[in-house]
């Protein structure tokens, strides 16, 4: 589901009342060095863009106690292909920042262990209207990749996936897609569903991803509230 902002003067208002009513206690709100909110909308340099990534130090209580490390992490290879060109939107969004006019990317790993963790990737569009597009192109996709398809660098090198499934969760930033898309393992045909929350920020997108099943596949809500906190902050 894809919620448009109000009107930047409003943004703070949103953002608080967000903040109050889906939490509370130490997972209530990021920190509060600086409450006056902005929505980036220049191409930023890497070095300006590593400066929004979320630091331990600026995690919640109880998440600092759940993910003990943080590890800088890298997108790499060639653009993904959907076997189904409605679906290529989806297949883009695994290597985020892999088309379309960026000027930046970064990466880091929210770490429980080494096999569970959230992984978070930041891009800078060249403008607004880009990430918009992006995000409107994946709003799209979301509904009408529901059937089986394979995605991959190429047709002989690619994983099967049974579509894309509607995840709900609550709007943040200036827009918000979320869902999961369904992978099934070559050992014993388990589907192990991909859960995304794409976020952006004015020409800022944060894409939140973790691989589980779906009794345990959660994002937690105060990571992304605080990572897109520290994003409107920067």
């Amino acid at each position: 589901m894809v919620r448009r902002a109000v009107a930047a003067a409003g943004a703070v208002g949103v953002l608080i009342g967000v903040l109050g009513a889906c939490s509370s206690g130490a997972d209530s709100a990021p920190p509060a060095k600086s409450q006056e909110t902005r929505r980036q909308t220049e191409p930023l340099s890497r070095a300006g863009l590593k400066k929004m990534l979320l630091a331990k130090s600026e995690l919640p209580e109880t998440l600092a106690a759940r993910y003990t490390q943080i590890w800088p992490t890298t997108t790499v290879g060639k653009r993904l292909k959907a076997s189904e060109s409605r679906c290529q939107p989806l297949a883009d969004a695994i290597r985020p920042g892999s088309t379309g006019h960026i000027s930046a990317k970064t990466s880091q790993r929210f770490v429980e262990t080494p096999e569970e963790f959230v992984t978070m990737d930041l891009v800078s569009y060249s403008s607004v209207k880009e990430a918009s597009a992006v995000m409107d192109r994946l709003e799209s996709a979301v509904p009408a990749c529901p059937s089986p398809l394979r995605i991959g660098e190429n047709s002989e090198d690619s994983d099967p996936y049974r579509g894309a499934r509607k995840k709900t969760v609550t709007g943040q930033g200036d827009q918000t897609v979320s869902y999961y898309l369904r992978k099934v393992s070559y050992a014993d045909h388990h589907e192990s569903p991909e859960l995304f929350v794409h976020i952006r920020v004015g020409n800022v997108i944060a894409t939140f991803k973790r691989y589980a099943s779906y009794k345990d596949n959660v994002i937690p809500p105060a990571l992304i509230r605080a990572q897109t906190h520290k994003i409107q902050t920067t």
